[in-house]
């Protein structure tokens, strides 16, 4: 999805401004486990994305608080415009899109120093009561809000839908989980009729929307003890979370990066390499922009960061392979 690379776009102008004070919008949604993100930790990703400004939208293709594109507002169940719905809205499809993909479709998270916790691309959709647009979690998924189809033991949901004459490596995962619960299921891969049939007991079993192809909470559902075949167990209580408070989000600025500095400051952490997403290479992409190097600071390493961390290697002798070490983080400041 679009929204998970968003190094494709300049980000937010609140990125580059001084850090802005954002009123404390409590994260509160029904259904929602002890597990899932503190509302810390969604006010940071908040405001690292958005200045915390739900109605946000600025002409980039991305909207309100959380930065959605309507591609990946839509395969959350979202409707409309996201900066349109109403704040409450925005978070659901927020922690629907945590709960499917954990912190992935965020660059902000990484910058914000979030980590994900067991629910995390579990693939549970998120319980919730009431209204708000779009349609209930369950038919898109395989399965309605309520019922005990969770499990924090289930392998990461693979991403799509399974329907009959479907063929999947990662099927074959499901089927035998479902053969150890007493479905009849071996690890075919395939999924003929005798798969759905046991889709569609296992979703009868777990209280879900009985309608026969295999969704993230159909998923989850065949690693839940209390789903096997003829048992009357009850789920055993979610476990509370051990996950750490989040830090409010502070943007990197010139001032704060020390661009335009004689001497580089202080090199912090591991080597930064291509693919990633670190918090300091903000500064070093706004240090490089400063000596014309054309970046901005993302705190992504895409292709422009590598090929101008090779230049500036190449300039001062340095042969470290496009990865940005602490002599190649001293050239940026002292360097030639």
């Amino acid at each position: 999805m679009s929204l998970g690379r968003r190094v494709l776009r300049k980000l937010s102008p609140v990125l580059t401004t001084a850090a802005m004070a954002a009123t404390a919008i409590v994260f509160v949604t029904p259904g929602t486990a002890a597990a899932d993100p503190s509302s810390g930790a969604w006010l940071a990703l908040r405001q690292c994305e958005s200045g915390n400004r739900y109605n946000i939208n600025t002409g980039n293709g991305y909207y309100g608080a959380y930065q959605f594109d309507l591609s990946t507002w839509r395969s959350v169940g979202g409707t409309g415009y996201p900066h349109q719905a109403s704040a409450a809205e925005q978070d659901y499809r927020a922690l629907y899109l945590y709960r499917m993909r954990g912190w992935a479709p965020w660059i902000c998270a990484a910058l914000a120093g979030l980590s994900e916790d067991r629910d995390g691309g579990s693939g549970k959709v998120p319980a919730r009561s009431g209204g708000g647009s779009g349609g209930s979690s369950g038919g898109s998924s395989g399965g309605s809000s309520g019922g005990s189809s969770g499990s924090s033991s289930a392998p990461k949901y693979p991403g799509k839908q399974y329907h009959e004459g479907d063929y999947s490596e990662s099927l074959k995962t499901w089927q035998k989980q479902m053969g150890k619960l007493g479905y009849g299921l071996t690890g075919t891969g395939y999924f003929g009729a005798k798969t759905e049939a046991a889709a569609l007991a296992l979703q009868r079993k777990a209280k879900l929307n009985v309608v026969g192809f295999i969704g993230p909470r159909t998923w989850a559902a065949a690693w839940n003890p209390a789903n096997k075949k003829g048992s009357t167990a009850k789920p055993a209580a979610p476990k509370p979370t051990t996950a750490k408070p989040a830090t409010p989000y502070v943007p990197a600025t010139n001032a704060s990066c020390s661009v335009g500095a004689k001497k580089a400051p202080a090199f912090k952490g591991a080597t930064m390499k291509s693919g990633s997403t670190y918090r300091e290479l903000q500064c070093f992409q706004r240090q490089l922009g400063h000596r014309g190097y054309g970046l901005t600071g993302t705190g992504y390493f895409g292709a422009k960061t590598k090929a101008a961390v090779q230049k500036l290697q190449r300039k001062n002798g340095i042969s470290n392979g496009g990865v940005v070490d602490a002599a190649t983080w001293k050239a940026a400041w002292q360097g030639k």
